[in-house]
């Protein structure tokens, strides 16, 4: 199991998952594409899912191969994939439909394996969930849970791991995806203000995705700490 990091920040204990190579998906990756020559992931251009798939890939020499909706302008995290190796596609008329749509049509054709946005597939849940529950063993209790929400797997498998806690999920992803899932009663649902490729203004002191975790963060910020023992789970 990788290293839990945790720090105090403002009143605030913080899972520093940004301190490893790929963030928090690493902790369920490397076993889910191992297996895999190439790995093919459609998702937006400012998400760090492909960048953490990229990071693994080049570690593994396995091949990588993302599909993006066209833009004029590679976001940062587009640029530090193709740093990695990563093979990048654009879609023209990139919806999120038509993107998945053209991932799915790739692997068809080429035999790869192809990864949903999230990575959210059963064989990434126990690896998840277990490094939640270390958590608790190493930390004790936490009244909060704070997390960043764009698929929705993060939150759910908090939910499972540790149902006594309330898990604050700020959804940065879109929320008409979010909405018709099936949450744990110990699941609370925010909405930030932002659309998902923008950037927050209030930034953590430390390192953070300012346009994914870093609106959880200012959520949180906002909000105030109000005397609970609060966790926020940094993933990228």
């Amino acid at each position: 199991m990788l290293k839990i990091t945790i720090e105090k920040h403002n009143g605030v204990d913080v899972l520093r998952d940004d301190l490893l190579p790929g963030g928090s998906k690493s902790r369920f990756l490397p076993n889910l594409i191992k297996n895999s020559k190439e790995v093919v992931f459609g998702g937006p251009f400012c998400g760090g899912a492909p960048l953490c798939l990229a990071v693994y890939g080049q570690k593994m020499n396995i091949k990588v191969t993302l599909f993006y909706a066209k833009r004029k302008v590679l976001h940062r995290n587009q640029v530090k994939a193709l740093e990695c190796g990563a093979t990048i596609y654009q879609v023209p008329f990139g919806y999120m439909t038509n993107v998945q749509s053209k991932a799915k049509k790739y692997c068809e054709d080429t035999g790869a394996t192809f990864l949903p946005l999230g990575f959210d597939v059963p064989e990434a849940v126990t690896p998840f969930t277990d490094s939640m529950k270390e958590v608790k063993r190493l930390h004790g209790h936490y009244d909060e849970i704070w997390v960043a929400n764009g698929s929705g797997m993060l939150t759910r498998c908090l939910a499972e791991a540790l149902p006594q806690s309330e898990i604050k999920s700020v959804v940065v992803g879109l929320r008409s995806r979010n909405s018709k899932q099936d949450y744990a009663s110990n699941v609370e649902l925010i909405y930030c203000p932002y659309k998902f490729e923008q950037d927050c203004k209030i930034i953590p002191p430390f390192k953070s995705s300012e346009n994914y975790d870093a609106k959880a963060w200012e959520q949180l910020m906002l909000r105030g700490v109000r005397g609970k023992r609060i966790l926020f789970w940094n993933v990228l």
